[in-house]
């Protein structure tokens, strides 16, 4: 059949159309009319709290099921239940309309499947203590015993760690970030898995007391009854609940953080020297400038003082605009554990009588007008020596100091710790980067190495009259 032409003008009837291009033209119109359906979801979905707890609940079922899929299944049954239990609960609150809390609930159950199945092998654990003071416990996800913790006990997904009234701890994750767990604390292991990337990042659940978090090149997460704190790379922030409120506090102390409200919400930023409080509801305070502390004058770093019936210690320090009293804190603890001295100031000057030998550790924190407590000071030490036994001072000894360095030790990674013992009193440097020693000559450090190959590890001893012992390491990183 011969094709009709149209008119041309303003008579036109009808346009002539092959088969073929109507065939193209309505797939096109299928394909917008797909399109726009979506994004009116898409936008529907967003504005809808209910779809979107619902979406997050089959994106949990579903991650749920991979798991149950997984040829080492059995290898996942704890972390299965923990989800499976999670779903659950996101479920009845759906059902219960608390649809912010069932989305948060459910976002729960699909990390604690995807971390299941992004786990490294065994050995390479989330989370291991690097230095533990005092009574210091962990449990298992799967148990209810809690266990003394040592140096390099090894932490997982869902462990639990608390200290005791006298107790502080270290904990360095795989990613060499740093936590230091304050007194009277309780907090959980809760790595989340990266879904852009499918990496591993590291954050704790905590329920009572304070950490300190020192990030290095990748973030860390704190989640509090409250709220939820993500410490950005190469920052440090101190995060504390209050056991009666639950109420948080977040100082950044360097770098910078962001705090939300646990339920969802517009992140906060924080900038270093700033501080915010979170209600347990989730109710976030306006951001205000922490009190800063003093700068310390005396005593001097590794000052040594004699025994005698007459010993003094003076401590001063620089005043603090806005400060109406001063916390002076002197411990035997390079983390504070246990305190010898923990007394309120209005002056800047503070003495106090030595009566026993051995390396002290003290800090100042600057007290506002309105009684709260600003951060404290990096801490100086001093060490008290009997009479006749300051070799400190004694700079004609010209023999070199001990020292022992054992074989690096890979937290995972680049991280490596090195770990050795030399005189107490000499001073230690890892790779031109002085460390702290303990009073009994131990020191330890978290080195990471940037080039892949091999490395080396220059580790230097110097005696107080300035003689030097030298001894090297090689560390090999895998790319």
């Amino acid at each position: 059949m011969a094709k009709k032409k149209a008119a041309v003008g303003a008579d036109i009837d009808w346009y002539l159309i092959s088969i073929d291009r109507l065939k193209k033209f309505g797939a096109v119109v299928l394909l917008l009319i797909l399109a726009a359906g979506g994004v009116i979801y898409y936008l529907q979905l967003r504005q809808n709290p209910r779809r979107r707890a619902e979406s997050e609940i089959a994106n949990a079922r579903s991650a749920l099921n991979s798991l149950a899929a997984s040829k080492d299944f059995n290898k996942y049954r704890q972390e299965f239940g923990r989800s499976q239990k999670k779903l659950d609960e996101a479920t009845a609150l759906l059902t219960e309309t608390k649809y912010p809390e069932s989305e948060s609930a459910a976002v729960d159950a699909q990390t604690i499947a995807k971390t299941a199945l992004a786990t490294q092998p065994a050995n390479e654990s989330d989370a291991q203590f690097l230095t533990v003071e005092g009574d210091v416990q962990f449990q298992k996800s799967a148990t209810n015993d809690w266990r003394k913790a040592d140096v390099r006990s090894p932490l997982f997904n869902g462990d639990w760690v608390k200290t005791a009234e006298d107790a502080s701890a270290e904990l360095v994750f795989s990613n060499g970030s740093l936590y230091t767990i304050g007194q009277s604390a309780l907090l959980e292991i809760y790595s989340t898995v990266n879904p852009t990337t499918s990496k591993k990042q590291n954050s704790v659940q905590m329920q009572v007391g304070s950490v300190e978090i020192a990030t290095t090149d990748d973030i860390s997460t704190v989640r509090t009854p409250g709220s939820q704190i993500v410490v950005d790379s190469e920052s440090t922030t101190q995060v504390g609940i209050d056991r009666a409120q639950k109420s948080t506090s977040v100082i950044a102390l360097k770098g910078t953080a962001s705090v939300a409200p646990a339920a969802g919400g517009v992140a906060v930023k924080l900038n270093s020297g700033e501080v915010i409080s979170a209600t347990r509801d989730g109710g976030l305070s306006a951001v205000r400038k922490a009190i800063l502390p003093p700068a310390l004058l005396s005593p001097s770093e590794n000052s040594v003082f004699q025994v005698t019936t007459n010993s003094r210690v003076e401590f001063s320090w620089a005043p603090t605009p806005g400060a109406s009293q001063y916390q002076l804190q002197v411990s035997r603890s390079r983390l504070f554990a246990t305190l010898e001295i923990n007394a309120r100031r209005p002056r800047t000057t503070a003495l106090a009588r030595v009566s026993s030998e051995g390396s002290f550790y003290w800090r100042i924190a600057s007290v506002s007008v309105d009684g709260e407590l600003g951060p404290f000071s990096q801490f100086r030490r001093f060490r008290v020596a009997g009479v006749g036994t300051a070799q400190q001072n004694d700079t004609s000894d010209k023999t070199p100091p001990a020292l022992v360095v054992k074989k690096p030790f890979n937290i995972g990674g680049q991280f490596y710790m090195i770990e050795g013992k030399t005189d107490p009193g000499a001073t230690v440097f890892i790779n031109d980067e002085e460390v702290d020693v303990e009073s009994d000559g131990t020191f330890k450090k978290l080195v990471s190495f940037d080039k892949v190959g091999r490395n080396a590890v220059v580790v230097k001893a110097v005696s107080p009259a300035g003689i030097q012992s030298i001894q090297s390491e090689t560390v090999f990183v895998e790319e």
